[in-house]
């Protein structure tokens, strides 16, 4: 107390003068450090979870043939043509690095209590992009080899993801935040 006036209470009127100690200084540290944690973690988990991804879809175009190649339909639409090369890596920058950004800023009001259930709720948010974008390409066994193959990748990227994120900052059930 300054000057017997309770400072908490000017404070949440908006009166009085603001008065920081070092304690206080040191306090915003964390959370530099928190957000820090969250983006690693979140690139850490898009990473791991697109390599996961990326080993399922080379093993189903083994298995299917190249009409199935999500790398040159990749390409194709962002102008490309058909540089498989090029859907790689943009599938792979994507994957470790835009998604897990967006998710680390948006997936705290995602519903599912903890970070994997909200990740795997994200990914399938971008599940619903992904089929939207590509599925027109295929028909009959393809197309359902595609929804079938590309709902549980999803859905593995997700859960990796969410994990990966939520050892990396400790915190495995998400916030309650106001919305």
């Amino acid at each position: 107390m300054v000057g017997g006036t309770d400072p908490s209470a000017e404070g949440e009127l908006g009166g009085g003068e603001a008065e920081f100690d070092q304690a206080e200084l040191g306090e915003s540290e964390p959370a530099v450090e928190d957000v820090v944690r969250a983006v690693i973690g979140a690139v850490a988990g898009g990473f791991v979870g697109t390599a996961l991804m990326t080993l399922v879809l080379f093993i189903v175009n083994a298995l299917f043939g190249a009409q199935l190649s999500v790398f040159a339909t990749i390409s194709a639409l962002s102008g490309g043509g058909d540089n498989v090369l090029l859907g790689f890596f943009l599938f792979f920058a994507a994957g470790s690095v835009a998604w897990p950004l967006l998710f680390v800023t948006i997936g705290a009001y995602l519903p599912g209590g903890t970070r994997p259930r909200q990740a795997t709720i994200f990914a399938m948010l971008i599940w619903v992009g992904f089929v939207l974008s590509f599925g027109e390409s295929y028909s009959g066994l393809d197309l359902a080899v595609f929804l079938v193959f590309s709902v549980a990748t999803h859905l593995v990227y997700g859960y990796v993801l969410g994990l990966v994120l939520a050892r990396f900052t400790g915190h495995y059930y998400s916030p309650e935040l106001p919305v």
